[in-house]
């Protein structure tokens, strides 16, 4: 199913914190703007959780899309009992990215 479709990924940007993220949650990258770095270690620190979270949560909700291409209405059931559940408000797409494969 996943022959030649190339990684699934999601990425936000939450206060100058860029996260790409794998689905279930795999970091595959975190970037820090310099204004980024001047905030405290607990504002950075929730800046870097928030964008996790919404770069998972789109790389989980891309993930059910190609299943539903191959199981239908099944696939939700299917990526719930793999563990890809996603909250779909942290999924929202404001920098969508069309891109969101990766080989």
């Amino acid at each position: 199913m996943s022959e030649g479709l190339g990684e699934i990924v999601g990425k936000a940007t939450v206060d100058g914190v860029t996260v790409e993220a794998g689905v279930g949650g795999r970091l595959r990258s975190v970037k820090v703007t310099p204004q980024a770095m001047r905030y405290g270690a607990s504002q950075l620190s929730r800046a870097v959780l928030d964008a996790a979270a919404r770069a998972t949560a789109k790389a989980n909700q891309r993930a059910e899309q190609v299943y539903a291409r191959v199981l239908g209405r099944n696939a939700a059931k299917v990526t719930a009992g793999l563990g890809l559940t996603y909250d779909p408000a942290l999924a929202a797409d404001e920098d969508f990215d069309r891109d969101w494969t990766r080989g």
